[in-house]
């Protein structure tokens, strides 16, 4: 039977069913759809060369799971895995067609309230399954390296600091009254109650974020977000920051030529300027972030500048390719009760 015998045939079954036999037979159909996509997006993700545990290439083939998934047995350590072993899909008993699902909500960046209806799941496990694949594709995000004829801008934006999230359980108190979306900060201008992002594009496209403390900028904050990342003969553009100016020098930049953001007469930084634009509407579908998560999302961000094609299913291939074979080492409880940063701030302070 040839692919349109086969739809035909399977309209006809669909049109003998009643309304709620339909509904539920489109739903395992489409469950069906999403294994298949998952399994061919994968590849040959799954082939094990090496135990997992103990790095052994002793490892021989050994029946089957449930779900249909091929075990192993090492012969070095005398354990059975599965191709999934260590990866994401390894930590989760979710089913992979789930996972097909939320790949797919996670390349459309839907609400996690529409994540976890799609994908049949709690609220609370939808946040969870964006955590761990943040996570997990974040590794895919290419290096930001300048070296010795290299070139790069720098820059820094801000975040008011935010305690989003449900506190009505666990220990957290809030340091100061709640504010709406924490769009509004106390005090006027780059003030500490708003989060510093270092921030950096080279001329081969790659970025970095990295949270940065509280207020304007300092050398030391600097340094440490630079210093791994800018080698000795880069070129580098940045605004008047000063905190910069000691800093490359100690470096050994090749030039470092600084831009007065409201004078364009002597130049601009207009690629990092473009960054900070389509981060901030990035930030906005999430009408806020806790800061205590602030660096993942940057590390979401990061990952879409390099893989988000046009085409939504290129995207949700490349989520689903990446996702079979990406580990992610964060359990779940740890994902909760952490607590916010940079917190000394407000000690001492009223709420």
């Amino acid at each position: 039977m040839d692919a349109d015998d086969l739809v035909i045939t399977l309209k006809k079954s669909l049109a003998k069913l009643s309304r709620t036999e339909r509904r539920k037979a489109v739903e395992l159909v489409g469950d069906v759809v999403r294994a298949a996509m998952f399994d061919d997006a994968a590849g040959d993700g799954y082939e094990i060369e090496r135990c997992p545990r103990c790095g052994s290439t002793a490892v021989v083939k050994k029946g089957k799971s449930k779900n249909g998934d091929r075990r192993y047995l090492c012969r070095g350590c005398g354990r059975t895995f599965s191709g999934s072993t260590g990866r994401v899909l390894g930590r989760s008993r979710l089913p992979r067609e789930t996972w097909m699902a939320y790949a797919e909500c996670f390349a459309l960046m839907l609400p996690l309230r529409e994540c976890a209806a799609r994908c049949g799941v709690c609220l609370k496990t939808a946040w969870t399954m964006r955590l761990r694949l943040i996570e997990c594709l974040k590794a895919y995000s290419p290096d930001f390296r300048v070296g010795r004829g290299g070139a790069c801008e720098l820059d820094e934006t801000y975040f008011p600091e935010s305690f989003k999230g449900n506190h009505s359980r666990g220990s957290f108190e809030m340091p100061r009254k709640a504010r709406h979306r924490g769009k509004e900060v106390h005090r006027r201008g780059l003030s500490r109650e708003q989060i510093c992002v270092m921030t950096g594009i080279s001329d081969t496209n790659a970025t970095f974020f990295e949270v940065s403390g509280r207020g304007v900028v300092s050398r030391k904050r600097a340094a440490e977000a630079l210093r791994g990342r800018i080698g000795a003969g880069a070129v580098v553009a940045t605004d008047k920051a000063t905190a910069y100016i000691d800093v490359l020098r100690d470096l050994k930049v090749a030039s470092h030529e600084s831009y007065d953001s409201k004078d364009r007469s002597e130049g601009t930084i207009n690629r990092i300027n473009t960054v900070h634009s389509l981060l901030d509407s990035f930030m906005a579908r999430f009408k806020g972030v806790s800061t205590k998560h602030l660096g993942a999302y940057l590390d979401w961000f990061r990952w879409r500048r390099t893989f988000m094609a046009t085409d939504s299913r290129s995207a949700e291939s490349t989520v689903a390719r990446q996702l079979a074979n990406g580990t992610c080492s964060t359990r779940i409880r740890d994902m909760f009760n952490v607590l916010p940063p940079y917190m000394d701030y407000w000690d001492g302070r009223a709420a």
